[in-house]
């Protein structure tokens, strides 16, 4: 990994990655840190690769704050992203927001579409719905998570709103739900976290808490079956956080933020393989700073480094670099030096 991009501290953590048609990447940034400064979205010129801020996170009428992660753009042109407020306030404050944008490519407005959210964090967007995780449920004994489904068409009457946890099986959004079973160093109970697609439209997603990386197949009448475990091996990778999917080698990519590393999950053979690991670093230089969302840029894999410390994770602080990285995939999604760490 080399460095692509270190912000100031008006990103001081980096989370969400998008891109719109013209190769735009866009970067969200909660900044739960140092909240002195507000939750954005960054946006880097393809053209000039210069950076600015798009828009600032839509503060709750409650919280007062807005704290911007996963985000997509949608077939309409709008940018959907995840607020998640629950490091702020667990009470079903999170929401869902859009960007509306005009011909120019510029904000208009940003409008709440989903509601009643515990914590939004993966977002994606396919014909006319957007998916999203919800990655805790809080629920006493169980340690869920869930995705959902909403079209677009839902919002016309106003933001939708999810119901309450305890009746998450009569929502007609959730389609899947995921359950951690919390590793015994970190005791961490986040479930389903990063999302993606493949290019038949099967879903992709996996437990922060401990490492499952499940697929959810899409049926003939267009629904998706229950998630299905792919890979579950603690000691290879005790952590799933964001996921992506590379369409030239039909590959999900995956970050591993406890132990520093980006791994990919090889469709075709189901295999689990390697594309870097590296120990505790500040990310000042490129390396991996507690890697957070993988997003395939053209022939390059960008990582954000999320670099804010949880316990039992190899990243000890969060410090003053915070950074996006990129490692070169190659015409063929590799190059000979990454291979020698598959």
């Amino acid at each position: 990994p080399k460095l692509f991009k270190r912000f100031g501290d008006i990103a001081n953590v980096p989370d969400g990655l998008a891109q719109d048609r013209h190769g735009n990447v866009y970067c969200a940034a909660p900044n739960f840190v140092d909240q002195s400064y507000p939750g954005a979205i960054m946006k880097m010129d393809r053209k000039t690769g210069k950076w600015s801020v798009f828009v600032a996170g839509l503060n709750h009428p409650e919280t007062g704050r807005g704290f911007p992660m996963g985000m997509e753009f949608g077939e309409d042109g709008h940018l959907y992203y995840c607020d998640n407020q629950y490091f702020n306030d667990k009470n079903y404050k999170s929401r869902v927001l859009r960007v509306i944008i005009d011909k120019c490519g510029e904000p208009l407005k940003i409008e709440p579409v989903v509601e009643n959210i515990k914590l939004a964090n993966a977002m994606r967007a396919r014909g006319n719905a957007i998916y999203f995780t919800d990655t805790f449920f809080d629920l006493e004994g169980k340690n869920l998570g869930g995705i959902y489904c909403v079209p677009v068409s839902a919002f016309r009457q106003g933001p939708v709103r999810l119901l309450p946890k305890e009746q998450w099986e009569k929502d007609p959004y959730c389609i899947g739900v995921t359950e951690t079973a919390p590793l015994p160093h970190r005791k961490d109970t986040a479930a389903a976290d990063g999302m993606c697609f493949d290019k038949n439209g099967n879903i992709y997603t996996g437990n922060f808490g401990d490492g499952h990386l499940y697929i959810m197949r899409i049926q003939n009448d267009g629904s998706y079956a229950k998630p299905e475990t792919l890979a579950h091996d603690p000691k290879v990778m005790p952590s799933v956080d964001g996921v992506c999917y590379h369409e030239a080698n039909d590959w999900v990519i995956i970050t591993d933020s406890e132990l520093n590393a980006v791994r990919y999950w090889d469709i075709k053979a189901g295999t689990l393989g390697l594309l870097w690991m590296n120990d505790d670093t500040d990310g000042a230089d490129g390396l991996l700073d507690q890697p957070c969302e993988p997003m395939v840029w053209g022939d390059k894999l960008l990582v954000v480094n999320f670099d804010m410390s949880f316990p039992g994770l190899k990243n000890t602080k969060n410090d003053e670099a915070h950074t996006i990285s990129v490692i070169d995939l190659g015409k063929s999604g590799g190059c000979p030096f990454l291979n020698l760490f598959r």
